[in-house]
């Protein structure tokens, strides 16, 4: 069992207030840990930290208290606590507990968290943005799932906790991705639990199944010369309108889109073949493989080149 907030370094307010640091709680390595907490009974002090935190409730009752407020967590119910936001849990005495908690910097998430500016989202911004205000305070308190949603989240959370304690090669991937998932479940549940619908999203979601297939034939035949006309006659749509579609439902832009993509299908390639680099190139739908190698190493960090080279050093 992994025990969350342990001080190793503390900070006190004029509150009282414990502080704790990604440095001394996360490590710095990754900026991610996710662990299990069974502790029965007892609480937690008053205290805040400069990272996210999220705990979904798997067995047990307990009370989250945060910004003033008081709220009865039970099976199937979710928090997440912005960084430096007060707060603190109080168990339930005499009660079995089974928590699975992860803490993460937002900069796990987004990597230009804190250098992008105000006027440029990303579509990782996106995942944070419901749970922070403009000026990065606490917004959403309780999120209580069920039904497929509630197991949904649960598996995520346990392939995470699998992957973590395993750290096999590129976990960190794989950490990312269920993370991501876990939040656009939260999201779509915070906005259906708070009421937050408008007559744009009515509209938008009569091109729910337009979309979708558009998306399903880019995902099909990314590999072949898709330029933006050849869909939008495929799809009766105007390229404006299109575009405009396309950023509401995927949070990029078509270009971004099927660029990512391509290197993700690229990447696959490097690993798990013995193509070259440049017939995987022109296979994942590029036609330059200068261009190929620029765009590769902008998305990974690395060329084609040393990825495949790294990929098969490693057993």
């Amino acid at each position: 069992m992994s025990t969350p907030e342990t001080p190793i370094r503390q900070q006190k307010t004029s509150e009282d207030v414990i502080f704790y640091r990604a440095e001394d709680e996360i490590g710095s390595s990754l900026p991610f840990k996710v662990y299990r907490w069974d502790r029965a009974g007892g609480s937690t002090r008053d205290h805040k930290h400069d990272y996210i935190q999220l705990w979904y409730v798997v067995k047990g009752e307990m009370i989250h208290k945060i910004n003033g407020q008081s709220y009865r967590m039970m099976k199937g119910n979710l928090f997440v606590a912005p960084p430096h936001t007060v707060h603190r849990v109080d168990m339930m005495p005499g009660q079995d507990i089974d928590i699975i908690g992860c803490e993460f910097l937002p900069q796990f998430v987004d990597e230009q968290y804190e250098t992008r500016s105000s006027e440029h989202q990303s579509v990782d911004a996106g995942y944070l943005a419901p749970f922070l205000n403009e000026e990065g305070e606490h917004t959403s308190t309780k999120i209580a799932l069920s039904g497929e949603t509630e197991l949904e989240v649960l598996k995520l959370l346990e392939e995470m906790l699998g992957q973590f304690q395993l750290g096999k090669r590129h976990y960190e991937l794989f950490l990312k991705a269920n993370l991501l998932k876990v939040m656009a479940i939260l999201i779509q549940e915070k906005q259906k639990q708070s009421g937050q619908t408008n007559e744009e999203d009515e509209r938008l979601e009569k091109f729910r199944d337009l979309m979708m297939s558009a998306i399903a034939f880019i995902n099909e035949h990314y590999h072949e010369e898709l330029r933006l006309e050849r869909l939008c006659r495929k799809f009766s749509i105007s390229k404006t309108y299109f575009c405009a579609l396309f950023k509401r439902f995927t949070g990029q832009t078509y270009n971004d889109y099927l660029i990512n993509l391509r290197v993700h299908k690229a990447a696959a390639l490097l690993m798990g073949t013995d193509m070259s680099i440049t017939d995987i190139c022109f296979a994942v739908g590029f036609n330059d493989v200068p261009y190929f190698s620029r765009v590769f190493k902008r998305q990974t960090g690395v060329t084609p080149s040393h990825f495949k080279k790294n990929a098969t050093s490693v057993s």
